[in-house]
């Protein structure tokens, strides 16, 4: 990384000893050097454009380099970034150090240190400072890749609807609800088949849509497996469970696909359902398995 490449800002509040430091650190190659005559200006700086390294004054009027650094540690929190902080000073005390490092300061440096070892001291800290935005960076690239490898694994391929494991984590987000808020929940499998029982990615796109057409906002359908959908539901009185839900579900099915696969040939429609309450409710794979179970063809 070259010097060039490093942004900093200077604070003090004195001009002069503003300009000794932008002068020695322009002669050791730095080019990108703003200055500042207090620490609000630093910060208006600094939300202007980021900067690798700010080097500030440790005792100024109205705000002091502590109190600096407290905030631009908050900004970089708040916004995911790091900055290198120097902080200069002609109390050289071991007292003055630790109190500066344990707020957050990289380096603390003596108003006296001559300019080679200044332009050291800020090196380091924009070069870490570099680093540890590159590494964040990168870590935020690999959660929105996790992110998306994530939601392609809970999604249906040819339909975009959700799969398998994504209809079993809204099972158990639907018997949690139910425990806590009271309710009840249902599951209902629809089995499509033809008689060479292979169905055309346009078949299986009406189907699905005519499933979405007659849901509620609340619900979910997801292809369960080649053949077979899922609609998960919640319902208010687990007493006075109404299946109507559900034949209207068949009834678009019917309405938009009349029944026949995109070849004309007959298509064969079956439907299971469970229903409960959440204290009652089996384990998510025997919900599963009792809708399926039960499977009926329909007329």
């Amino acid at each position: 990384m070259r010097k060039e490449d490093l942004s900093i800002i200077v604070v003090d509040d004195l001009q002069f000893s503003r300009e000794v430091v932008k002068s020695g650190l322009g002669k050791s190659g730095f080019t990108d050097i703003r200055t500042a005559s207090s620490a609000d200006e630093a910060l208006y700086l600094l939300n202007q454009r980021r900067a690798h390294v700010v080097l500030a004054d440790f005792w100024m009027p109205g705000m002091n380099g502590l109190e600096m650094t407290d905030l631009v540690r908050r900004w970089d929190e708040n916004n995911d970034r790091y900055t290198g902080i120097v902080l200069l000073t002609a109390e050289d005390t071991a007292s003055s150090i630790v109190v500066a490092f344990d707020r957050g300061v990289d380096d603390f440096i003596s108003k006296s240190a001559n300019q080679f070892e200044l332009a050291a001291r800020v090196y380091g800290a924009g070069r870490n400072a570099y680093q540890q935005n590159e590494l964040r960076e990168r870590m935020r690239n690999l959660s929105s890749q996790f992110l998306r490898v994530k939601q392609y694994s809970l999604q249906d391929p040819e339909t975009n609807l959700p799969n398998r494991a994504q209809l079993e984590l809204h099972i158990e987000s639907l018997i949690e609800h139910c425990n806590t808020r009271g309710g009840g929940l249902g599951l209902g499998m629809i089995e499509v088949s033809s008689p060479n029982n292979e169905l055309r990615l346009g078949t299986l796109k009406t189907i699905a849509n005519s499933i979405q057409l007659s849901l509620r906002p609340m619900d979910m359908v997801s292809r369960f497996n080649i053949n077979t959908f899922a609609v998960s539901v919640q319902f208010q009185d687990p007493e006075n469970f109404n299946p109507d839900l559900f034949d209207r579900l068949i009834n678009s099915i019917k309405r938009h696909t009349l029944q026949t696969t995109d070849e004309g040939k007959h298509l064969d429609i079956s439907i299971g359902v469970w229903h409960g309450n959440g204290f009652e409710a089996p384990s998510v794979s025997e919900i599963i398995s009792l809708a399926h179970e039960s499977c009926a063809p329909i007329n």
